[in-house]
């Protein structure tokens, strides 16, 4: 501890008129009982001049005699130690304090943080979080994690939500017999706040869980398209490969351990059916309700990665009979695939938002007088105007059922920081408006629904009479394990909301009782550090949380190439659009068949959803469930991320829109207004006239 000391008041220190007096002072802590104090220095200034404050309060300057005297004794130095101490531990930071003495009184006039001691540099904030690599050529990819976690992250979402998923992850690819440390061993990966998908992790696990598994396949339903750089040579490099006796062993332990999961994932769903963000003010019970919310979604979170992993089973046994276990996969394999799955035999679990608001816009326009005063409303009334009194009482029903199923779905869905429609409704008032103005201008997109035998006699591969009738005893058991996957995220998604529920009133109390200046900092706070908060009104953790929070504008604005050999290297989206512009055709893969030509409408947010109008070809990048109520309106999909059965793909196959996924560059390629013709047969996307063109 360094203090300065001089006569009269301190305007001659600041000013630096005067040379004050100077002690440096050591201490210890004997075993947290006492703190010790040794003065190891003094040195005695010049203290020449002094200002003092006269009976009517003016400040004036004197002369000192006796400057070679000291101003303040030893007592008094250890006693201003012990009072530093004593705020530095409360404050959570070493403090800059200027202090008084009059007639052996000690004041303190005002503190203030030390920041520049400790404080991290932009680029340790920026890297704060991010993993380590297990290899300089280790593959980090965007695919699929990046329609559930778009953009950057907070670090609340990353030490719960992501730390859940890995933690899953891992035990269950260590319970079917993959030989790895945990703590080394991971699936994910964070790099300035953004999640990238470890694919040589994701590959092995992959060959581990089940010696019968086509790593193909997997890639189809993660990334879209086959990874050529992942060979069985590259993994093996990775990890050396197991006896086929060992394998075989894992496999039985895979479908084993995916049995009886949906159901175990639904009881979870019962209990946070049972939850209630209680009403206290006490932050210690909040955070303890909030502590059980995040057990329950951890063990909805430990079922449902097993209760997912059938799907993509009957997928790859669909493509095994279309090519008649040949190595080589061919368009017309992806074509027919994609048939299969669009065909119609029960309702995807995820196609029921899009169907119920579909449902209630039309519910809304059959009442011309109400639907006129809801369409005037703002976005933020919105939700009020439909739960009052005036509203018709089968429109009111409709809505309120639809939040009570949905309230928990919303964009960015697993991001804590984001809020749900049921915290925020304005989101999907403006989605709904929308829709009773597209059903005013009579727009009525026909779904066309395929039946089993109709798809399998339109198929193009050449398939025997018996692979047809084994096709359509499969074909049932795939699409419920396809509904099985949406309606299990849905739980997970579910568990999500809960704790975003608890999280956001635990950041409104903190707020409120003095520990926070802003409730979204929580959200900018670990759960160990909302706990140290708490416990000890930590300053030093709330001032790097706002440093976190300003830094999180620039990890957001950060776009990464979809696949990246070591840590990823940011890139420039604009530094292309030259080359790109000359661009008139683009091919991804076809997840939902069928050929239509319109207008583009290219999206980049969902914040720009409301320029989508009707019979538009949308293209995005992503799509996730907030993106859902706008597939009544359109005519077409277009995504630069996504695989088999990701989310765009599932909805636009219920649909019996085209879509294609994986189509990389799409939202720079082509604009809004443009011509084009989406083949979601062949996966041909092409620009058949620019939207300046004469």
């Amino acid at each position: 501890m360094v203090i300065n000391a001089n006569f009269g008041v301190g305007e001659s220190v600041v000013s630096g008129e005067a040379e004050p007096d100077t002690f440096r002072v050591t201490y210890t802590s004997d075993q947290g009982r006492s703190d010790i104090f040794s003065i190891e220095e003094r040195v005695c200034g010049s203290k020449q001049v002094q200002y003092v404050v006269s009976e009517s309060g003016t400040v004036g300057k004197q002369s000192v005699s006796g400057s070679s005297v000291f101003c303040a004794d030893d007592e008094t130095v250890l006693a201003l130690c012990q009072i530093g101490l004593e705020l530095e531990r409360r404050f959570g930071h070493p403090c800059d304090i200027e202090w008084a003495m009059c007639q052996g009184q000690i004041y303190l006039l005002q503190s203030r943080p030390i920041t520049t001691l400790t404080q991290e540099t932009e680029y340790e904030l920026l890297h704060e979080f991010d993993s380590a690599l297990a290899m300089d050529q280790e593959l980090l990819s965007t695919m699929n994690i990046g329609e559930a976690f778009p953009g950057a992250l907070c670090p609340l979402t990353i030490s719960v939500v992501v730390k859940q998923i890995e933690d899953s992850m891992v035990n269950w690819s260590v319970a079917n017999g993959l030989n790895v440390v945990p703590n080394l061993f991971r699936l994910h990966k964070v790099y300035c706040n953004h999640a990238f998908l470890n694919v040589h992790a994701y590959e092995l696990s992959n060959k581990y869980r089940s010696s019968l598994a086509d790593r193909r396949m997997m890639e189809l339903a993660l990334a879209g398209h086959v990874i050529d750089s992942m060979t069985d040579e590259v993994i093996r490099a990775y990890h050396p490969a197991r006896p086929l006796l060992t394998r075989l062993y894992c496999s039985w332990r895979f479908f084993s351990m995916i049995l009886g999961k949906r159901e175990k994932c639904l009881v979870h769903e019962q209990a946070l059916d049972k939850l209630t963000v209680p009403l206290t003010t006490s932050c210690a019970e909040l955070l303890e309700y909030v502590n059980h919310t995040v057990d329950i979604s951890s063990q909805v979170v430990k079922d449902y990665m097993p209760a997912t992993a059938i799907s993509p089973v009957y997928s790859q046994v669909l493509m095994g009979i279309l090519t008649k276990g040949k190595h080589v996969w061919e368009a017309k394999h992806y074509t027919d695939l994609a048939s299969l799955l669009a065909c119609h035999i029960n309702e995807v679990f995820s196609a029921g938002v899009p169907n119920k608001l579909e449902e209630l816009s039309r519910l809304i326009h059959g009442h011309p007088e109400f639907a006129a005063h809801f369409l005037e409303v703002s976005i933020e009334s919105g939700d009020s105007f439909l739960n009052s009194k005036k509203t018709p009482a089968g429109v009111r029903e409709a809505y309120q059922l639809f939040m009570e199923k949905f309230g928990h779905r919303g964009l960015c869905e697993l991001d804590l920081l984001k809020k749900c429609w049921s915290q925020d409704p304005s989101q999907l008032i403006e989605t709904l408006q929308m829709m009773v103005k597209s059903i005013a201008t009579g727009h009525n997109v026909d779904a066309r629904c395929y039946s089993v035998q109709e798809v399998v006699d339109g198929l193009q591969c050449d398939l025997t009479k018996g692979q047809k009738l084994f096709i359509k005893f499969i074909l049932p058991k795939a699409k419920k394990a396809v509904n099985s996957r949406e309606e299990v995220k849905s739980i997970l998604v579910k568990a999500a909301s809960k704790m975003k529920l608890g999280f956001w009133r635990l950041s409104e109390l903190m707020y409120n009782q003095g520990y926070l200046p802003s409730p979204e900092l929580l959200f900018f706070l670990t759960v160990t550090e909302i706990k140290d908060v708490l416990s000890n009104r930590n300053g030093s953790l709330v001032n790097r949380a706002k440093r976190r929070r300003k830094i999180y504008e620039k990890q957001n604005s950060m776009q990464f190439p979809r696949f990246n050999h070591g840590y990823p290297e940011a890139v420039d989206t604009q530094q292309d659009l030259k080359s790109l512009e000359v661009e008139t055709e683009l091919k991804g893969m076809p997840v939902s068949v069928g050929e239509v030509t319109g207008t583009a409408r290219v999206v980049k947010n969902l914040s720009e959803a409301h320029t989508i109008q009707k019979n538009d070809i949308l293209i995005v990048y992503f799509t996730d469930v907030g993106w859902a109520p706008y597939f009544p309106m359109i005519s077409g999909v277009v995504t630069e991320q996504g695989g088999l059965v990701s989310h765009g793909a599932v909805v636009a196959r219920e649909y019996g829109i085209p879509c294609v996924v994986s189509c990389h560059n799409a939202t720079q390629v082509f604009q809004s207004g443009d011509t084009i013709c989406l083949n979601g047969s062949t996966g041909v996307v092409r620009r058949l006239k620019r939207d300046n063109d004469l």
